[in-house]
């Protein structure tokens, strides 16, 4: 058996080395297709991409076409979907949240003092809110890195780290 000097053997780093590039990147693809989506109709971007569901259909056919590199079954894409159908779901419900924040911090700023008291608070609330959303986030990719097999996870691990070579 080939070992390094540390006893691990290289293939098993490798592929460590590549899922874990694969869960980044997962979690960071979806993070910023997700906090980027705006929602009440005004747009991804602030181009109105996010308009009639046109944000779910860019997830869609993203993970359709990664999934599609890896020959995976339409049931596997159809479970991978209903994850982070939820997840967009989720970051629709954080709209009004954001829009309180929006008025506090205006209200904050804008009076005859700055309220620094106010300003902590919400820095408070949006790093408890991030910090919960990232565990789900995380929770997520895991659940449908789950659907699919060794073989295709790594696949896709390989399609990453090449991307990003």
């Amino acid at each position: 058996m080939n070992t390094h000097a540390s006893g691990e053997r290289p293939h098993r780093k490798k592929w460590l080395r590549g899922l874990l590039v694969l869960t980044v990147l997962l979690l960071a693809g979806a993070t910023a297709a997700i906090a980027s989506a705006r929602v009440a109709g005004r747009g991804f971007a602030g181009h109105g991409f996010c308009k009639q569901g046109m944000m779910r259909d860019m997830v869609e056919f993203r993970i359709h076409r990664a999934l599609k590199e890896v020959n995976a079954t339409e049931e596997q894409e159809q479970k991978i979907l209903a994850v982070f159908e939820n997840e967009l779901a989720k970051h629709k419900e954080l709209a009004t949240t954001h829009e309180e924040w929006h008025l506090k911090v205006r209200a904050a700023l804008s009076g005859d003092t700055v309220d620094r008291a106010a300003l902590e608070a919400i820095r408070v609330q949006a790093i408890q809110k991030a910090d919960e959303r990232s565990k789900d986030l995380v929770k997520s990719v895991a659940e449908a890195a789950e659907v699919l097999t060794p073989a295709q996870r790594r696949q896709l691990a390989d399609r990453f780290e090449k991307r990003f070579e």
